[in-house]
């Protein structure tokens, strides 16, 4: 593994500052699983707003939220001692137990923000701001990755044609043919999700975001014989033995000792 230290979250809190203050988010993402935001309905001033979430749905800055319980499609959050609703697609990046979220407090972009007869609603993303956080690391580590460093990485997808890593901000590739020196067909026989691998990086596009890995080049390689390699050397072990018997017999014939031996003395 490089000896060189990078300074991550220095250069994520840089990059994050003018994220914040420019990025607007939407509520929706579109087939490039890029954030939409539909044009933005004209809100009253009046006097049942809330200016700190308001302010951070006019500004795009995150705001702080304690989610209180699992309700009906999502949670519900307290922010700003308001009651809001965080979708459940819009809580993480990935699935995960819904157990896990309940009572912890995240930090959410507000991605609506209108009011009705009933008073606010309040919509949050927790999963718009991973987004932007996981983009601005990625470039970060695009920038510090070097063509055959060894890493660490965690499992996150096994697919057919491989299995992808976590580096810790960027995902990179094993190809179904650099998981082992072995031949596989099924990827899966081999890795599963969650699991800690050390990895050499082949190659990186720096221009499509693409890292390229070997696992099979961090282990080592274990030669395995064929099923005639292996009668050969049972065939050769046999053909040992009895010549050293009969070496042995031989060593007897026309001696006394032979002598003895045949009449059991």
């Amino acid at each position: 593994m490089s000896d060189n230290s990078f300074d991550f979250g220095a250069m994520l809190d840089d990059q994050m500052k003018g994220i914040k203050r420019t990025y607007k988010f939407g509520k929706a993402f579109n087939d490039d699983k890029l954030i939409i935001r539909p044009k933005k309905q004209v809100v009253e001033v009046m006097s049942d707003d809330n200016a700190t979430v308001k302010a951070a749905w006019e500004s795009g800055e995150a705001i702080a939220g304690l989610v209180e319980k699992q309700i009906k499609g999502g949670y519900e959050i307290t922010v700003a001692g308001e009651r809001a609703f965080c979708p459940f697609s819009q809580i993480d990046r990935y699935t995960k137990d819904p157990a896990e979220y309940i009572g912890r407090k995240f930090d959410f972009l507000v991605s609506d923000y209108s009011k009705d007869e009933r008073g606010l609603n309040i919509v949050l993303s927790r999963r718009a701001l991973l987004e932007v956080q996981a983009e601005a690391l990625k470039e970060a580590m695009l920038e510090r990755l070097i063509e055959g460093e060894t890493l660490s990485g965690t499992v996150t997808r096994v697919l057919d044609f491989g299995a992808f890593v976590d580096l810790g901000g960027i995902e990179g590739l094993i190809p179904v043919r650099e998981i082992s020196w072995e031949r596989i067909d099924n990827p899966a026989s081999v890795l599963k999700s969650g699991d800690g691998v050390t990895v050499k990086v082949m190659r990186i596009d720096r221009d499509n975001g693409k890292i390229s890995l070997s696992r099979r080049e961090c282990v080592a390689r274990v030669f395995k014989k064929s099923a005639e390699e292996v009668a050969a050397e049972e065939t050769a072990a046999e053909v040992s033995a009895w010549m050293k018997e009969a070496e042995k017999k031989n060593a007897n014939v026309g001696s006394i000792a032979g002598a003895f031996d045949k009449l059991g003395l």
